[in-house]
């Protein structure tokens, strides 16, 4: 009896640790419009990041690391610095890629897949378009630990023929991106949590240069 006691509580007790509530249509209303709220006011972000990608075909997980920094509305930059050496600029309409042994720009404007590929990018940075996302049913939880995420399942065909779901998490005052998940539909999973982040302190033009 003692036992199953011990571990009804255990049981009890993971589940408000790890458990997810979804919310009511009204609370994730207000939580999108907090979100929303927050991201509008941020004009840039600079942080840290790790990224962490589990292969089906793999039995390991791949790790990577990095720096990252945006600047309202439209400028990213994406640099992995472990363990290898590779950079994602986008600037408005424009993008640039470099590694070691490549460098190439692209126009996302003509190409409608890369194109609502940067927003969703966008989108998973700042979390803020979640009010007005139409290329996702946009779904709001609330984990046992206080925290939220946003899961969006994807409407348009392109999309869908990539991710099941992307989860965008967010911290318990929904003031700020914490991390984001997104699951592809071969299976894999890439799990992007950001650290050390830092907004509205000003970021110079020149990380975003495209020539």
């Amino acid at each position: 009896m003692k036992r199953l006691s011990v571990l009804l509580f255990a049981s009890l007790l993971l589940t408000a640790v790890w458990g997810q509530t979804k919310l009511t249509a009204e609370q994730q209303r207000q939580v999108i419009e907090k979100i929303d709220k927050a991201a509008a006011t941020m004009t840039d972000m600079q942080c840290q990041f790790t990224q962490t990608k589990s292969m089906k075909m793999l039995s390991r997980e791949m790790q990577s690391k990095g720096i990252m920094k945006f600047k309202s509305p439209d400028k990213l930059r994406w640099q992995y610095t472990t363990p290898y050496d590779y950079t994602f600029i986008m600037n408005g309409d424009k993008v640039r890629m470099e590694s070691a042994k490549k460098t190439q720009n692209m126009n996302v404007q003509g190409n409608k897949m890369f194109r609502q590929i940067t927003g969703i990018i966008l989108k998973s940075i700042t979390g803020g378009g979640l009010k007005s996302a139409s290329d996702f049913t946009v779904e709001v939880y609330k984990t046992g630990d206080k925290n939220y995420f946003a899961k969006l399942f994807p409407k348009k065909k392109e999309l869908k023929q990539i991710y099941q779901t992307i989860e965008i998490q967010f911290n318990p005052s929904l003031t700020m991106v914490s991390g984001v998940k997104m699951v592809e539909k071969t299976g894999d999973v890439t799990l992007v949590t950001l650290q050390d982040v830092k907004t509205n302190k000003g970021i110079d033009e020149k990380p975003f240069d495209i020539h």
